[in-house]
């Protein structure tokens, strides 16, 4: 703000002061309507003024965190690194290289970011924006080295007070923005705006647009999807109508709605490619760019009689525990507002439950820690304010607060914590659609191990029925190591997830019949919260899946081009070829399991000594081996039809996936005598 500003401003409050302090009782009228006019017309007048310019926090150690969001990734992405050029700068002063860094990603940053809000159909503060940046630059550009701290801590200070209040206009707005289309066309985790309901319609939204997509020709496909279309936007509508004070977002987000169902129903099948895209396009982009902006404020109910039920859930046990309580307690305190004791354990309960919240999320990197530490601070302070016997009104709004905080703002984390996530256990203990990882054969054994966990629960004398569960998850594991070992780059914790299942298998190792409650209620539980918290993580991450050759033998398409390799891996398709036809042949079988050590072996001390071959590439290709030659080594005549499969599947996918990523990186024999061969 200006200095005239300021001056003037602190002007108006001396002067009403002055006149308020002279005042004696009683009061005359004329001297009430005044204050009130003096009051009203100051807010407006002058108050006015600096909204969107008083300072916001700006952050400890000075790191780009989720308060900071505007939902456009490169810009955010750029916002992160102008924090780290500064960070940079203010560390080493003296350094001519982070200077000029900054300066460059300030420029290319301010001229990216003009060329969206300058093209905006409803961002209209284009010239406004730029002569800030222009301001700015022509003073960051005049520093020189080594900068001053002071220039530093400006440069800090004016970059967070410029994203709240200036960039932050723009969110929602910059309809030229495009954001990624995420292929395969599957709603992805980075769409979710925090509201179950509006969440999981969002997925049968992207769900009936690919079956559109796949199926171009198929009416009724398409009358469903508009359908899907229609309900969902009506329902939306209906909660986003309730935020206060959002009356020109509301309508300019039903005007999307009602454009784009127009277009839907002006279509017919079947259904071009142009207009397939359009749509496809268009629900990433609305969701990212209008949806977006009603994150965090939707009005929810607050539940009558005021006890925690499952909608609240976060996920995180000793939280959700936490959460109860707190229930619990602002329902005593409305209920009985003279209890002094009950109040007073209410508050201990609520200081508790906020420092242990904010003691995980402030681990999160990039989590607003601050702001949501604001959010608690100003409950707290009216809360811890108020006296016995409590009125009705505070007791109303500290339920309405807590029910509109775990929605609005604990949700944000959900996912986020380093903590273990605790699911609901079904009951009845039956498979469920929650639970697909969405690989047909890993879903299909999931659900045999819930039934047969059923079937422990319905015979638990029988050691046969014991033995067979046993059996069933040792099958499932050796098969699902498998395939999570063909994720690449250590995009899945492959060591702790195996980590797990030798856990589980110890643990029940040794349980006598009849199997103990206690036994199968473990079971019920570690099988829920393993398959959404560890299996989860694979979902989508698995390599591209390659058709098992039939009949089963080596052809080119399996070529790493070194002639040793390819050589060794042709008699591994034969030999579980011939184990197929025929099964109970132990020599076989022990002449096949030779040719995949020695092959693993010779392969190991060729890419471990290549300097090119990533470290991580071959601990993980040496994993995949031991995983895979964990479940031959059980193996006993006469072989499997089950094992058979999966060893044809796991050599196909294993050389295209993990093979081929040392092509061009091992070293080649050198022919002795050294003479030039083809």
């Amino acid at each position: 703000m200006s200095d005239e500003y300021i001056a003037d401003h602190l002007g108006k409050h001396t002067d009403f002061l002055a006149r308020f302090d002279a005042w004696t009782s009683p009061v005359p009228e004329a001297e009430l309507t005044w204050a009130k006019n003096w009051l009203v017309q100051h807010i407006k007048n002058t108050d006015f003024k600096y909204v969107d310019l008083l300072p916001h926090h700006v952050p400890k150690p000075y790191n780009w965190e989720d308060s900071l969001e505007v939902f456009y990734h490169r810009l955010d992405d750029e916002h992160k690194q102008l924090f780290d050029h500064l960070r940079e700068v203010g560390h080493t002063p003296e350094s001519t290289q982070h200077l000029s860094d900054l300066k460059f990603k300030m420029r290319a940053h301010f001229d990216y970011e003009r060329g969206f809000f300058c093209n905006s159909e409803t961002y209209h503060d284009c010239e406004e924006h730029s002569k800030k940046h222009e301001i700015f630059y022509k003073r960051l550009y005049a520093m020189e080295n080594p900068v001053p701290i002071g220039e530093v801590d400006w440069a800090k200070n004016w970059l967070v007070q410029h994203i709240k209040n200036t960039d932050f206009q723009y969110k929602f707005k910059l309809n030229t923005y495009h954001h990624e289309v995420p292929r395969p066309y599957v709603w992805q985790p980075y769409l979710e705006v925090y509201y179950q309901r509006l969440d999981d319609e969002h997925v049968v939204l992207f769900d009936a647009i690919r079956d559109s997509v796949e199926h171009p020709e198929d009416q009724a496909k398409y009358d469903y999807l508009y359908k899907t279309m229609v309900d969902h936007f009506e329902y939306e509508q209906s909660e986003f109508l309730k935020i206060p004070n959002f009356d020109e977002y509301s309508q300019d987000h039903i005007n999307k709605h009602t454009n784009f169902l127009a277009k839907l129903k002006a279509a017919s099948v079947p259904l071009d490619c142009d207009f397939i895209n359009y749509v496809e396009d268009w629900l990433v982009q609305h969701i990212m760019n209008t949806d977006f902006a009603y994150r965090g404020k939707m009005m929810h109910e607050v539940p009558e009689p005021y006890i925690w039920e499952p909608s609240f859930m976060t996920f995180y046990k000793q939280i959700d525990d936490e959460h109860v309580k707190l229930f619990d307690c602002i329902r005593e305190c409305s209920e009985h507002p003279s209890d002094e004791a009950a109040f007073s354990t209410c508050k201990s309960l609520l200081r508790m439950h906020f420092d242990y919240e904010e003691s995980e999320f402030c681990k999160v990197p990039d989590y607003d820690c601050y702001g949501h530490y604001l959010k608690h601070y100003n409950f707290q302070t009216k809360f811890q304010e108020a006296h016995t016997p409590l009125s009705a009104e505070v007791t109303t709004w500290a339920k309405d607060w807590l029910a509109q905080h775990i929605k609005n703002t604990d949700f944000a984390y959900r996912g986020k914590l380093f903590l273990r996530r605790h699911y609901v256990v079904p009951d009845p203990y039956v498979w469920d659609e929650s639970f697909l990882v969405n690989i047909k054969q890993l879903d299909d054994e999931h659900v045999g191990l819930f039934d047969a966990v059923r079937e422990v629960e319905a015979h638990r004398e029988d050691q046969a029925v014991w033995d067979k569960m046993v059996d069933l998850f040792n099958e499932h594991f050796r098969y699902e190591e498998g395939m999570f070992t063909t994720i690449l780059d250590n995009k899945h914790n492959i060591a702790e997830h195996r980590g797990r299942h030798v856990g589980i298998m110890n643990t029940v190792q040794g349980a006598v019949v009849p199997i103990t409650e206690e036994i199968t209620e473990f079971v019920k539980n570690w099988l829920a919260q393993h398959i959404k918290n560890t299996d989860f993580d694979y979902r989508g991450k698995m390599p591209e899946i390659f058709a098992v050759p039939e009949p089963y033998k080596w052809d080119r398409s399996f070529a790493v081009f070194y002639p040793d390799m390819d050589n060794e891996h042709k008699p591994l398709f034969t030999c579980v070829a011939d184990l197929e036809k025929t099964p109970e042949d132990a020599t076989l079988l022990a002449s096949c399991l030779k040719s995949y050590v020695d092959h693993f072996v010779h392969e190991q001390k060729l890419f471990l000594e290549s300097s090119t071959y990533a470290d991580v590439d071959k601990y993980q290709h040496i994993n995949k081996h031991n995983a895979f030659l964990a479940t031959m080594r059980g193996l006993s005549t006469p072989v499997s039809q089950k094992w058979i499969d999966f060893a044809k599947y796991w050599l196909t996918q294993h050389i295209h996936n993990t093979d081929f990523r040392y092509k061009d990186k091992m070293p080649h024999h050198v022919a002795d005598p050294y003479v030039w061969d083809e």
